[in-house]
């Protein structure tokens, strides 16, 4: 019963003020004051019980009213006054041993014991100045009690047996002082360790969750692609480059056959990623139904309609969105050749029999929310037979990379396309593919990459 006491009290006097901490640092530095006065009162006890039995009355005067001194952290801190009890404690055993020190000789080495109360600040305070300045308090203490024993005689000169008990004493302090200073830290190192396991668990939880989410929403995203077999099978003689930054993509390509029309663009979404991806199904979905249900055959037409439906998705909300895409979409006539062509930021680019690549300048708007919207303009272009046509985003040109770390830029990579004109699209696009790698070596790509060519 007696012990369940103790430990009782013992467990109330720790906990002491814990209430009123409210910073993990707070409650770390109040248990290890706590505790610290309790052993130090505990010692005090002790000491000043055996004094009389060692002929050491005369030091009650010291001890017993630091005793009282040293229980009253626990106190300071039930009634709130952390700040300052911190402060307290730091200063209070300086105060001690520089008493302590002017009481005994030199020979019994107590200015040592300042090694111990110079590692308090560690512990109790996150405030560089406030932990040098009073380490530095520490140190000069220590000189300057160094120099008084150097020029004064002690107050008492202690017996020889009375002596040894001393340094034994000061030893077992030194030591019980240190081992509470080293548990203090290693059990804050592994109560640390064992949250940041458990943190790491839960995020790598967390983490696998949301790729097997992403991974599923590539799936859906892959299920609105059409097969690149479908635009093959419209015309053999073509490629597609689809290179996207994240798991899912804000760039997607587009291929219906109706009639005797093919519809094919190559679109790029705000954004990359999931905001990316969900973009991009609002806008193919808007896109399908412009084709397939409204059955417009013209593009600028099918992106003004496109426009229309997404902006109407997504101003149902309060959040007034302005997300939309960029797009450069192709009508070809598969019985007459003819080319019909609109785009929304993103440019036509082909090659005519001379050998020049030319290109037409798209709608400086988005397909979607503008301040000054126009309708889309249908450029009607007949032609040659075996003409390379090329629809893009603007990821592969501003990919950054090469030995300066620079963007790739459209120039460059017009001049790539006029190099290897003659070659055959699949072997067009493993060019594309394979300078795009070397170019970016080591950087992250910045953004999704959405390229097709088409011969006619």
């Amino acid at each position: 019963m007696n012990s369940n006491y103790i430990y009782y009290a013992w467990k109330k006097i720790t906990v002491s003020g814990l209430r009123l901490a409210l910073t993990p640092h707070d409650r770390k530095s109040l248990l290890f004051i706590n505790r610290m006065s309790i052993i130090n009162v505990l010692t005090m006890i002790v000491f000043s019980v055996s004094a009389p039995l060692f002929d050491l009355s005369h030091v009650l005067y010291l001890t017993v009213p630091f005793m009282f001194a040293f229980g009253l952290p626990p106190y300071l801190n039930h009634i709130g006054q952390l700040k300052f009890c911190r402060g307290y404690f730091a200063v209070i055993p300086l105060f001690f041993l520089i008493g302590v020190c002017i009481h005994n000789s030199s020979e019994l080495g107590d200015k040592y014991l300042l090694l111990t109360s110079a590692t308090l600040p560690l512990i109790l305070f996150k405030n560089k100045r406030t932990i040098y300045l009073m380490f530095g308090i520490n140190m000069l203490s220590f000189f300057l009690i160094t120099l008084y024993q150097n020029l004064f005689d002690p107050l008492v000169q202690l017996p020889v047996t009375a002596q040894w008990i001393y340094s034994t004493c000061s030893v077992a302090t030194v030591f019980m002082v240190i081992f509470f200073i080293v548990h203090h830290f290693r059990s804050d190192s592994e109560e640390y360790e064992e949250e940041l396991e458990e943190k790491n668990k839960e995020i790598s939880q967390k983490n696998t969750e949301i790729i097997d989410s992403i991974t599923y929403a590539k799936r859906l995203q892959e299920a609105i692609l059409p097969p690149e077999e479908e635009i093959y099978n419209s015309v053999p003689d073509s490629f597609i480059l689809y290179k996207p930054k994240d798991i899912v993509a804000g760039d997607f390509y587009f291929a219906e056959h109706k009639d005797d029309y093919f519809f094919v663009a190559a679109a790029d979404c705000t954004g990359h990623g999931v905001p990316g991806a969900m973009v991009s199904l609002v806008c193919s979905n808007a896109l399908n139904k412009a084709v397939s249900e409204l059955e417009l055959k013209k593009p600028g037409e099918i992106l003004d309609k496109v426009t229309e439906m997404v902006v109407d998705t997504f101003k149902k909300g309060h959040t007034d969105i302005k997300d939309g895409m960029d797009i450069s979409l192709c009508v070809i006539n598969t019985k007459t050749r003819e080319v019909a062509w609109a785009g929304a930021n993103n440019p036509l680019w082909y090659i005519n029999n001379d050998n020049e690549l030319k290109e037409i300048t798209a709608n400086k708007q988005p397909v979607g929310k503008s301040e000054k919207y126009t309708s889309f303009t249908t450029h009607v272009l007949n032609l040659a037979k075996g003409t390379l046509v090329y629809l893009f985003t603007d990821g592969y040109a501003d990919q950054f990379g090469g030995p300066k770390g620079k963007k790739f830029k459209y120039k460059q990579l017009a001049d790539l396309i006029l190099r290897n004109k003659n070659l055959s699209m699949t072997e067009q696009r493993d060019v594309l593919d394979n300078t795009f790698t070397d170019w970016k070596g080591n950087i992250e790509q910045v953004d999704d990459v959405c390229i097709i060519g088409i011969k006619l």
